[in-house]
């Protein structure tokens, strides 16, 4: 009985967890002030459509005075570019399998060979 300290501190783990719920609710909080502002995620969407776009700037509204065939001819340029990338993607693919596949058939023929 005499062991029990009647100033019971906290551990140092628990200080640092009480620390750690302190900055989740913190970071939540800022996260969900955020989500309710309209220019924010308008950067976001813009952002995220610019990373899918083969780094071009971010998308702006269009003047009045720019003609529609300089629009059309960007437009047909990202769909290029990005059937380009997914083709670059799928060939990186076909090589890696290749390569595997390569690797399996010189293992198995070097297993056969050494068996009289």
């Amino acid at each position: 009985m005499a062991d029990e300290d009647p100033n019971t501190e906290p551990t140092l783990v628990e200080r640092w967890l009480e620390e750690q719920r302190e900055w989740q609710k913190t970071t939540l909080a800022y996260l969900d002030s955020m989500v309710r502002n309209e220019e924010f995620l308008t950067h976001l969407g813009n952002a995220m459509r610019g990373s899918l776009l083969a780094g071009k700037p971010y998308p702006t509204p269009v003047p009045p005075a720019a003609s529609a065939p300089e629009s059309d001819s960007a437009d047909r340029l990202d769909q290029i570019l990005f059937a380009l990338r997914e083709l670059q993607g799928q060939v990186a693919d076909l090589r890696m399998t290749l390569d595997e596949l390569i690797a399996k058939q010189d293992g198995q023929d070097g297993k056969e060979q050494q068996d009289p």
